[in-house]
């Protein structure tokens, strides 16, 4: 009976995560591209620009928050004109928009043929991917955050001072947790937790299955940004110009790193080599230790940093205030290439297939290939 009982647990801990099936699956796309919110990409990079193989304009411009998010065969991206389009990766034409009551400047979440995402109108949407809408859930103010899922649940922060979580098939609410200001900060979910920031200058954890706080981490200003969660650390940019490193179950500060401006861009992180790369309203992108914060490279320009890294196959990609869009070495922060488009960059790029989806804040999104 004894050996039954242990054949059993072997069996039990040899069953694969759930999370980590679900990070290699090309149908599951996020901002930040997996739950975690590593923001490295398991997809071909482009290493050498050729050229725009096409760009669209969305006509009333876009929200600071919004950011394209390329899955399957399109590329989602909302805009003022109270749109979430679905934009053809083939030829850039636009496939279908869905009108909501406000500016849509949530990025959205791609799940096995389905699209999630917030408005300001208050409403979240689950749509199919030709349009037709399943379900939507109202809450109390404007929806911004990135949401992220795993399983059958979804999660987001909301202008009403709350995170959700709902039943991503249903629409139904599992439970909801009250922050002290405006959560903009997309969750990064892990390990049956969920992290995310608030503008109370705080982040969360807390328990994916029930929303129990575990515990709250302050800054000393504003976190908007995304954090990501790796081997048992917690990443976040804040307001008061740091990157920091926490403990992932005590909420412990394990090191800090000072960029000299405000960092209202989320952190991307190369597992393989142990590196993060934090970028700054200074103008600095840094490349550092994950587990130690010891500096590796520094990359400055003269303007100011708001977008968000992205990483594939060597390159961190990353667009400036300036209309700049940077593809820089991984090992070295050496300039790539680059390219000046239409107008600022606020958004993270988001890649797919050895083609790079760059949204202005004109509201032009690019395809570079």
């Amino acid at each position: 009976m004894r050996y039954l009982l242990l054949a059993g647990v072997g069996l039990l801990l040899a069953q694969p995560d759930p999370q980590a099936k679900e990070e290699l699956n090309r149908n599951i796309r996020f901002y930040r591209s997996i739950a975690r919110r590593t923001a490295a990409f398991r997809t071909k990079a482009l290493p050498k620009l050729n050229g725009i193989r096409w760009q669209v304009k969305i006509v009333n411009g876009v929200s600071e928050t919004a950011a394209p998010v390329a899955a399957g065969t399109r590329v989602f991206v909302g805009g003022k004109d109270k749109n979430m389009y679905a934009i053809n990766i083939s030829d850039g034409k636009i496939f279908w928009k869905y009108t909501t009551g406000d500016y849509v400047a949530c990025p959205a979440a791609y799940y096995e043929g389905k699209v999630y995402f917030g408005s300001d109108d208050g409403f979240f949407y689950a749509l199919e991917e030709s349009k037709k809408e399943i379900w939507r859930f109202q809450a109390n103010a404007a929806i911004q955050s990135p949401p992220a899922i795993t399983g059958d649940i979804i999660v987001f922060g909301c202008h009403d001072y709350n995170v959700y979580a709902l039943d991503r098939n249903t629409g139904e609410k599992l439970w909801e947790y009250t922050t002290g200001r405006v959560v903009q900060s997309g969750p990064a979910i892990a390990d049956g937790v969920v992290y995310i920031g608030s503008d109370d200058y705080s982040v969360y954890a807390l328990s994916l299955k029930e929303g129990k706080l575990l515990w709250q981490f302050k800054t000393e200003n504003e976190v908007n940004t995304t954090p990501i969660v790796s081997e048992g650390l917690v990443y976040f940019g804040s307001d008061d110009g740091n990157l920091y490193a926490v403990d992932a179950k005590s909420g412990m500060e394990k090191w800090r790193y000072a960029t000299g401006g405000k960092v209202t861009a989320s952190p991307a992180l190369s597992e393989d080599i142990d590196v993060i790369f934090v970028a700054s309203e200074s103008g600095l992108v840094a490349a550092l230790d994950s587990k130690t914060g010891q500096e590796k490279w520094t990359f400055r320009i003269k303007g100011s940093f708001k977008a968000s890294p992205s990483l594939a196959e060597g390159y961190l990609y990353i667009g400036a205030m300036d209309g700049q869009f940077y593809a820089l070495e991984v090992p070295t922060g050496k300039v790539a290439w680059k390219t000046k488009l239409d107008a600022p960059i606020q958004a993270a790029a988001h890649i797919l297939d050895g083609s790079v989806y760059v949204l202005t804040s004109a509201g032009t999104l690019y395809a570079l290939h």
